[in-house]
């Protein structure tokens, strides 16, 4: 099962003359992810207890959030195969999913790791942000 953890951010922006509406699509910055945190059987870490709790700091500048998740857990093939973040947007709602390359090749193993990407193309004002991953509860943030 994947987690759906629910994190509700207000960009705010004072912005000199006119508001400005920025419409277009959601383009993603480079993946980087750290090693393998620590190694468990295979979805033992989506079973509470959890492990590692995971978090996520989020910061906005200029269009962009500079996003940073804390224990992200994925499969331990990823250390081969790297970490995908796929992007989708309804409305002020941005859908993030975060997990090993697609492909096959899969390990018998869950990994924790931090993942740190930058979306750009994101309007001033309120957004949700849903991140969808391996955990299998979801957990509402707000920052």
């Amino acid at each position: 099962m994947k987690k759906i953890v629910f994190l509700t951010i207000a960009v705010a922006l004072l912005a000199a003359g006119c508001k400005k509406e920025q419409q277009g699509d959601l383009s993603l910055g480079t993946v980087s992810y750290s090693a393998c945190k620590s190694y468990t059987d295979k979805l033992a870490k989506a079973m509470p207890p959890f492990g590692d709790p995971d978090s996520v700091t989020v910061t906005y500048d200029d269009g962009t959030l500079h996003v940073t998740h804390y224990n992200v857990l994925v499969n331990c093939a990823f250390e081969v195969v790297g970490v995908e973040v796929d992007l989708s947007q309804s409305g002020d709602t941005i859908f993030i999913e975060e997990h090993e390359t697609h492909g096959d090749l899969m390990a018998d193993c869950m990994c924790s790791t931090d993942c740190t990407y930058d979306i750009k193309g994101v309007s001033q004002g309120h957004h949700v942000l849903v991140f969808k991953n391996w955990y299998p509860e979801a957990r509402v943030m707000e920052i």
